[in-house]
């Protein structure tokens, strides 16, 4: 009875079957809890009265609620939107010429602007559009218009907070654009669901490139975490320490010398090894010892695995790093210029979010918008910017203004507020509805439709403004290494060469004053070297060796058989002068021991007979006199060094050791 069209005349108009169908208003606290009929909240009275009606409660049928489109839930209308500012290619008008009108600066561009023969246009109003396809109906049409003077007057600081003042005053029906939900804002109308979540981010100058000679150092050790350097160091030491102790040669340090001595030995040793593992790691494999005790060899397979997993993953992302440039940013996050007390310029809109996310910053507000933002930015009230990525990140204005000052987007994030439209209550959830159903259903979003303007039309470039993309610029693979990427290695290979000349510097200068140096070439050699330096020559019943300098020193009757000795003896059956040329098979192994100079070279081609079968021939002879048995040993300790000093280590020590025992054996026969 109070639905109008049920008045109407019966000739005239086709009256729905609701209007002779019996209802009755109910007690709804009643009905709920004792009744299964349904009630509905009447629509005629004011919202503030409750009072609910039922047609089942009188035995009738609800044919006004069946009589409804399931399909019309805005109800068929047309609607008005506003559209609060110019943002291409977001929201822009074209005259009929063409032109395209996306600036509002003065009065002027307002006329243009407050035309509403001349159509707004744009990646919103594109979306709006194909809602109004879907909905089949249900949203007869959007008329796009302009936000009144009034409202732009009252809010002169930001034109999208004037057409939401238009909804909230029924000049419209909702207002289309990036509009940031604010707590403002829902105090004037409701929203539809958000079309997106816009972050407000930091907006800083764009950083300069890195070449300072701390950065090219860096990016050696990068592949790396400083976590994993501390592995490898430590590794590197542990297996030199266990390969000082499970090394049969250690005896030498635990031999019948001062404890002084001894600890100088044990010291030598372990920075021996710990050099020699840190060449093996540097050059990726280690030395194959056949003659090395079982622990060491296990130790070394461990080794040598944990050698190839390194040095396999630190050479794959090496050239990468090298190649990187990188970025001079002096407050990259909110947290640096919040610290660092810098002035940020933020929008007035956000002003209220802002300050109670971030109450110590050192906001400078703008009450001109984005355009205000920067003008404030251009006279130094600022040295940052809080601007939101998806209001501005397609605004050919606003980028512009980004490029001209030489600013960048960063990823730290001022605030996040969800995006949606202003709209009235009475619309809000129908219009809500087909938003969501053209997303979940026919793909229809703003995204969708950035995607179709951008594959519509050409976008130009106008600089590069993401600070991503600056700093994680990609390495081709044909990138070239430049000196300046190898500074560190440089540096240490440098400073290498300096250490080695002045410790070659102090060996020399205690050779010359008669001391024993330990820094020489006979020092640096393994254990066995120093085994080979202590020479035993026999003058009368005392026994002399010869130490690292070279100095004669009596020593008692016993001799130590030495190691590599054991192991050669053990390994053949019988020795004779025909073992040298098998064991002593070397470089120099052949030159007669009397034509050697200081540097290895030869003197001259006299004799042809090898130094250590002369050696093993000498022994026949054991009634000499005395002085000149031991002049025949030291220059046997003479040749011996010398071939060390050539630098076929192992060969001479087995020679030599062969040679000791073979000595022995002949003096026993």
């Amino acid at each position: 009875l109070h639905d109008p069209i049920c008045q109407s005349d019966l000739s005239t108009t086709t009256i729905p079957p609701y209007c002779f169908q019996s209802w009755c208003y109910v007690n709804a606290n009643t009905c709920k809890k004792k009744s299964d009929e349904k009630i509905k909240k009447t629509l005629y009275f004011s919202p503030q009265n409750d009072i609910f009606y039922s047609y089942s409660t009188c035995n009738s049928t609800d044919y006004f609620s069946q009589g409804s489109d399931s399909k019309s839930v805005v109800g068929g209308i047309s609607v008005t939107a506003s559209i609060p500012d110019y943002q291409y290619p977001m929201m822009n008008k074209q005259l009929p010429d063409g032109t395209l009108i996306y600036e509002w600066a003065d009065d002027s561009d307002y006329m243009y602007y407050s035309d509403d023969t001349i159509p707004f246009g744009g990646i919103y109003i594109d979306y709006i559009n194909e809602l109004v396809k879907i909905s089949n109906g249900d949203i007869q049409n959007v008329t796009f218009t302009h936000t009144s003077r009034a409202s732009l007057k009252q809010y002169p600081s930001s034109r999208f907070t004037a057409a939401v003042q238009d909804v909230e005053n029924g000049l419209v029906d909702m207002a289309v654009g990036p509009f940031w939900i604010t707590g403002q804002r829902l105090k004037m109308t409701t929203f539809t669901v958000p079309l997106l979540y816009d972050k407000t981010v930091l907006v800083i100058p764009k950083p300069g490139q890195k070449s300072n000679l701390a950065y090219e150092t860096k990016k050696v050790l990068e592949p790396f975490t400083y976590g994993l350097w501390g592995v490898v160091i430590a590794v590197t030491v542990a297996a030199a320490l266990l390969s000082v102790w499970f090394s049969d040669r250690e005896m030498v340090a635990k031999s019948k010398r001062a404890w002084k001595k001894r600890r100088a030995a044990y010291f030598r040793l372990i920075l021996d090894a710990i050099l020699e593992k840190g060449m093996f790691f540097f050059s990726a494999g280690i030395e194959q010892d056949t003659g090395a005790s079982l622990p060491h060899k296990v130790l070394m397979f461990g080794f040598g695995f944990f050698i190839l997993i390194s040095v396999s993953a630190y050479v794959a992302n090496l050239a990468a790093f090298l190649t990187r440039s990188g970025l001079e940013i002096s407050y990259g996050t909110m947290r640096e210029v919040i610290d660092g007390n810098i002035p940020i310029c933020c929008h007035s809109a956000l002003e209220e979010e802002i300050r109670q996310k971030w109450p110590n910053g050192k906001w400078v507000v703008s009450n001109d918008g984005f355009d205000g933002m920067f003008e404030a930015y251009a006279r130094g009230d600022c040295k940052v910017l809080a601007v939101g990525r998806e209001d501005t990140i397609m605004d050919r204005n606003i980028l512009g203004k980004v490029c001209e000052h030489g600013l960048v987007y960063t990823d730290s994030v001022v605030t996040e507020n969800p995006i949606a439209f202003p709209i009235r209550p009475q619309l809000a959830s129908g219009f809500s509805y087909w938003m969501y159903l053209g997303e979940k259903t026919y793909g229809i979003n703003l995204e969708s439709a950035k995607q179709a303007f951008i594959e519509g039309n050409e976008i130009t470039k106008q600089c590069e403004v993401e600070l991503s993309n600056l700093n994680m610029e990609e390495v081709d693979d044909f990138a070239q290494v430049s000196p300046s990427n190898m500074i560190l290695p440089i540096m240490a290979f440098v400073a290498c060469v300096f250490t080695a000349v002045v410790l070659q510097l102090i060996h020399e200068s205690k050779k010359k004053k008669g001391r024993t140096s330990t820094m020489g070439r006979q020092s640096t050699l393994d254990i066995d070297a120093y085994e080979l330096s202590r020479l035993t020559v026999k003058d009368g019943d005392e026994k002399r060796d010869v130490d690292e300098d070279n100095s004669a020193k009596p020593r008692s009757k016993s001799i130590m058989v030495m190691p590599r000795a054991k192991s050669i003896m053990q390994r053949r059956q019988t020795l004779d002068n025909s073992d040298v040329d098998r064991i002593c098979d070397f470089p120099g192994a052949n030159i007669p021991g009397d034509e050697f100079n200081k540097n290895g070279a030869l003197n001259s081609s006299q004799g042809t007979k090898s130094v250590f079968r002369g050696l093993i021939e000498d022994t026949d002879v054991t009634n000499g006199g005395a002085d000149e048995a031991v002049e025949e040993d030291n220059d046997i300790s003479h040749r011996i060094e010398e071939l060390v000093e050539s630098g076929v280590i192992e060969e001479v020590l087995d020679c030599f050791d062969f040679f000791q025992e073979m000595k022995k054996l002949k003096k026993e026969q």
